[in-house]
């Protein structure tokens, strides 16, 4: 049986470590997601890019379902099953220069480097991580969120903390605040008007257009998935990763992802597993601190960095 993966994010190397298979990405390398900060920090890509042991390097342009075909930019590949991993995508705001892969970390560098005024919108880690960075590079920053707290997704802890440590180093920390629109460098929220040399949302997170324009049904871009993580419309087709959810929601979590990975491939190769999920750490890094959530308790300093790296090793060990 030919099984067939799209994408070598966390889920689609989950997925070829569960079970040998042919994977696809339009890269020869993975992103250490957890990383971007750091290449917008030094400036060196290397930091967050791994080179894959193997992949077929191709860009998706369609999937013929009936007949079981992906169609690349390296010809057709034929199915007996097929895990759609392709990951997220963020939503283009005008006016702003999104956070999404290593290029935009690069571009974000030099606009930093250039800034004197930062505006960041969302409140999320990456949000976090880059007002604290911004800040330390000397910059007058802004951080809105449109939620009563930082790092909703987190412990009540995690987002008081991100929140004092942010106001201790000077960033400007705007709660319940939605941003209305974007226009001649300056972020319009509510009553304020803030003008910035360098505007970056880390938000409007979703999954890859192409999955809507392939017919799958789709919420906020990501396919829908039942609790086997099979598509509801294509019965050879698993979703598994940030570009799928079900209609009960999954988040987007590398963590989730290499769970999700797992499960697909084994549902696929013909066993029956629900999928369920555990997040086990949610860590954050301000400065050289690094604290979040553990097992759901708060936890910082060594046993937060402990956490981290030993999320990355395990995202490495999936190359291996």
């Amino acid at each position: 049986m030919r099984i067939v993966i799209l994408g070598g994010g966390f889920a689609g190397l989950s997925a070829l470590k569960t079970h040998d298979s042919i994977m696809i990405d339009n890269k020869d390398y993975f992103i250490l997601t957890h990383k971007l900060i750091d290449v917008v920090k030094t400036g060196d890509p290397s930091i967050a890019k791994i080179p894959y042991p193997k992949v077929l390097k191709a860009t998706v342009k369609s999937i013929n379902f009936r007949k079981k075909v992906v169609i690349t930019t390296a010809g057709e590949i034929a199915y007996d099953k097929l895990i759609i991993s392709l990951g997220y995508s963020q939503k283009l705001i005008d006016g702003a220069t999104k956070f999404e892969n290593i290029e935009d970390a690069l571009r974000i560098r030099k606009g930093l480097l250039r800034a004197k005024t930062v505006v960041i919108i969302g409140g999320g880690n990456l949000g976090v991580e880059l007002a604290s960075l911004a800040r330390e590079m000397g910059k007058e920053v802004y951080l809105i969120e449109g939620q009563s707290r930082l790092l909703n997704f987190m412990s009540q802890e995690s987002s008081a903390y991100a929140e004092k440590k942010l106001r201790e180093m000077g960033v400007n920390v705007l709660l319940n605040t939605k941003v209305e629109k974007i226009e001649d460098n300056t972020v319009y929220a509510e009553d304020q008007k803030i003008r910035g040399d360098l505007i970056v949302p880390s938000i409007g997170f979703k999954g890859p257009s192409i999955l809507k324009e392939l017919g799958l049904t789709t919420i906020n871009d990501r396919m829908v998935v039942n609790e086997y993580l099979q598509s509801v419309d294509q019965e050879d087709v698993h979703g598994a990763g940030d570009c799928s959810t079900t209609k009960e929601f999954i988040p987007m979590s590398a963590q989730v992802a290499v769970q999700a990975g797992r499960t697909a491939m084994l549902n696929a190769i013909g066993f029956e597993r629900k999928f369920s999920y555990r997040q086990y750490a949610i860590i954050v890094r301000i400065g050289n601190e690094y604290f979040g959530d553990l097992l759901g308790k708060f936890v910082r300093g060594r046993v937060a960095e402990l956490a981290e790296k030993l999320g990355i090793h395990r995202a490495i060990k999936l190359l291996k």
